[in-house]
């Protein structure tokens, strides 16, 4: 039985660009967002310095200010180890668990998209504080 060279190499390039994918998203996936400590009477600039600028500053009903925070929660950091068995599986498998690996990474792991909404009183501490996640993903906020 002849094998096909262009075949193969096109396999191997393939399998080659493909592998590592997983890993890589593993190692760059965000830890979990520091929530702790916020809540009911924590200073404005206290949800700034952990969260970041908000993503749009708005009035409430009432006419108290409203920040709305857009951020990131991932796994917890020693969850990374699961990037040295990827790469395991692609040497032993020249890359093909890549098909299954990476999928699931961007899908079932990948890390939570938030929405957090402030309002402060008129001394700009949180006075009301809710979150919720923006999209569907396998984290929770």
């Amino acid at each position: 039985m002849k094998i096909n060279t262009t075949n193969l190499t096109s396999a191997l390039i393939i399998s080659a660009c493909l592998s590592g994918c997983s890993a890589y998203k593993a190692l760059s996936q965000p830890g979990p967002a520091d929530l702790s400590g916020i809540g009911i009477g924590t200073p404005r600039q206290e949800i700034f310095s952990r969260l970041g600028a908000p993503k749009m500053v708005d009035a409430a009903a009432n006419g108290d200010k409203q920040d709305i925070f857009e951020f990131q929660s991932g796994m917890h950091q020693a969850s990374k180890i699961r990037a040295v068995f990827y790469a395991a599986a692609d040497v032993f498998t020249i890359g093909l668990a890549e098909l299954i690996l990476w999928p699931v990474e961007i899908t079932v792991l990948e890390s939570a998209t938030c929405t957090g909404i402030a309002t402060y009183d008129s001394k700009l501490k949180v006075e009301s504080w809710h979150i919720s996640n923006k999209k569907n993903s396998g984290q929770e906020c």
